[in-house]
C-alpha cells in the first residue's frame, strides 16, 4: 500500500471506532435514566426491561442482514444510514410521552446502531492486514467502550443538571453529524486493482455464504459466548447495574454510576492488552477466553455467595475484574473469522453479534421479571426498590451464564490462519 492508501485506512477506521462509541453510549444509557423513565413513564422494572430490550430486538434481528449488505453494497452508504436512524431515535426517544413512542425511539436506534461493528470488522479485514486483526479489536473494544464509560456517570451527572430529553437530544445531534463524517470519509475500495476492493459479492452470493456459516458447527461456540458472556454483561450495565447500587448500598444516582463505571474501566484497560496477546501468540485465542471466563463466572459466583451485598469497599476491584475478564469475548470475533471463508467475514461476524443481543434481551427481561415477582413492596420517590436477596439470585443467573461461556469455549476450534496465511487467501478454514 502507498502511503496515501496508509493514511486513507486509519481515518476510516477511526471515524467508524468514533461512531462506535455512540453504539456503547446508546446501548447502555437506559441503566443512567431508569428512574426518571420510570416516573415519566410510568414503567414497572419488567416494562423497563423491555424498553431496554427493544435495542437488542432491533439490534439483533439486523445483524444477519447487515452482515448481507456490508458484505454487497458497503460500508459507506450502510453506516451513513444506521447513524442517522440512531440520530433520529435518540432524538424521537427524548421526545416520547408515551410508553409506545419510547419503544419505537429505542427500535430505531437499535436499528441505527447495528450496522457499526460489522462495517468495522469488514474494514479491518479488508484495508488491514490478517496479523493484526486481533490487536485491531482490542482497540476498536478499547475506543468504543469510552461510550459505555460515558453511560454512567458522566451521563447521570447530565441528566442531573439538564434532564434525560436534553441529554437524548444531544446525542442524536451527535450521530448525525457522525452520519456526515462517514459520508465524507470512508470509502469501500481499497483501489481498483486491489481483489478485496473489487466490487461486492452479490447477493445470491451472500446469502449463500450466511448458509455456510450459520450451518458451520464451529461458529456457533462463539454464539453462545456472545450470548452469555456479553448478554449476562449487557444486562448489568446497560439497565440494572446502578439500580442495584441504589437499592442495595442506599446511594444516589452518581455514586451508584461512579462504581458501575468501573466495570467499563475494565473493559478499556483490558481491551488492546488482549488483543495485542493473542497477535503475539499467533492468533490462539481459546486459552486466552477459558481463563477468562473462568474468572468472570467465579467473580460472579462471589457476589452471589455474599448474599447478594458484598462490602462496598471490594466492589471496585470486582467490577473491575469482572471488565477486564468479560473483554475477552472480542477474541470471539477473530475466532468466527479463522473458521469461516473471509469472503463472507461480515456475516460470520454479523451472525455471532447475533448472541450478544438475544443475550442482552433475555437476561434483561428474566432479570426484571424475577424483580418484580419478588418485590416486597418498598418504594423511594414513586420507583420501585428490590432487595439485597433478590440481586443474589441475579448474580446466580450471572454465573450460570458464565458456565456456559466456558463450555463453548472448550468446543471452540482454536486455528490459527493468520500463522497458516489462510486468511489472506480467502480459504475455509472447518
Amino acid at each position: 500500500m502507498n502511503e496515501l492508501t496508509l493514511q486513507r485506512r486509519w481515518r476510516i477506521w477511526l471515524v467508524l471506532v468514533l461512531a462506535f462509541v455512540t453504539v456503547f453510549f446508546h446501548r447502555l444509557a437506559m441503566g443512567a435514566v431508569a428512574d426518571n423513565l420510570a416516573v415519566d413513564l410510568q414503567m414497572s422494572a419488567t416494562a423497563l426491561g423491555n424498553l431496554t430490550a427493544m435495542n437488542y430486538y432491533a439490534y439483533a434481528a439486523m445483524q444477519i442482514p447487515v452482515g448481507i449488505m456490508v458484505d454487497t453494497i458497503g460500508v459507506r452508504k450502510i453506516s451513513t444510514l444506521g447513524m442517522l436512524l440512531t440520530g433520529l431515535g435518540s432524538i424521537l426517544l427524548g421526545l416520547a410521552t408515551t410508553l409506545t413512542t419510547a419503544y419505537i425511539a429505542r427500535f430505531l436506534v437499535g436499528i441505527g446502531t447495528s450496522v457499526i461493528i460489522v462495517s468495522i470488522m469488514k474494514v479491518q479485514v479488508q484495508w488491514f492486514e490478517p496479523k493484526s486483526f486481533s490487536t485491531l479489536s482490542g482497540m476498536t473494544t478499547f475506543v468504543g467502550n469510552i461510550g459505555a464509560l460515558l453511560a454512567t456517570f458522566p451521563l447521570t451527572y447530565l441528566v442531573i443538571r439538564v434532564g434525560w430529553r436534553v441529554s437524548f437530544h444531544l446525542m442524536g445531534l451527535i450521530s448525525i453529524v457522525l452520519a456526515g463524517m462517514i459520508w465524507m470519509i470512508v470509502r469501500d475500495k481499497v483501489n481498483e486493482e486491489d481483489p478485496l476492493g473489487k466490487e461486492s459479492q452479490s447477493y445470491r452470493d451472500a446469502f449463500g455464504g450466511v448458509k455456510k456459516v450459520i450451518t458451520n458447527p464451529y461458529t456457533w461456540p462463539p454464539f453462545m459466548i456472545m450470548f452469555n458472556l456479553v448478554g449476562s454483561i449487557t444486562a448489568i450495565t446497560g439497565l440494572w447495574g446502578i439500580p442495584y447500587m441504589m437499592h442495595v448500598y442506599r446511594l444516589e444516582k452518581e455514586s451508584g454510576a461512579w462504581y458501575i463505571a468501573f466495570i467499563s474501566l475494565g473493559v478499556i484497560m483490558g481491551a488492546p492488552l488482549i488483543g495485542r496477546l493473542s497477535d503475539r501468540l499467533g492468533g490462539k485465542v481459546k486459552p486466552i477466553l477459558l481463563i477468562a471466563t473462568s474468572l468472570y463466572t467465579m467473580l460472579w459466583v462471589y457476589m452471589a455467595l455474599s448474599g447478594g451485598a458484598p462490602s462496598l469497599a471490594v466492589i471496585p476491584i470486582i467490577f473491575l475484574g469482572i471488565g477486564v475478564t468479560m473483554i475477552c469475548h472480542i477474541l470471539a470475533f477473530t475466532n468466527v473469522k479463522e473458521v469461516n471463508d473471509i469472503r463472507y467475514c461480515g456475516s460470520a461476524t454479523a451472525f455471532i453479534n447475533v448472541g450478544e443481543f438475544i443475550g442482552g434481551s433475555f437476561l434483561s427481561l428474566a432479570i426484571g421479571f424475577w424483580l418484580d415477582r419478588g418485590w416486597l413492596g418498598r418504594m423511594v420517590n414513586g420507583v420501585k426498590v428490590y432487595e439485597a436477596e433478590q440481586y443474589q439470585t441475579v448474580f446466580w443467573m450471572i454465573a450460570f451464564a458464565g458456565m456456559i461461556s466456558i463450555i463453548s469455549t472448550l468446543l471452540m476450534k482454536d486455528s490459527v490462519a493468520q500463522k497458516e496465511g489462510k486468511s489472506a487467501k480467502g480459504e475455509a478454514i472447518i
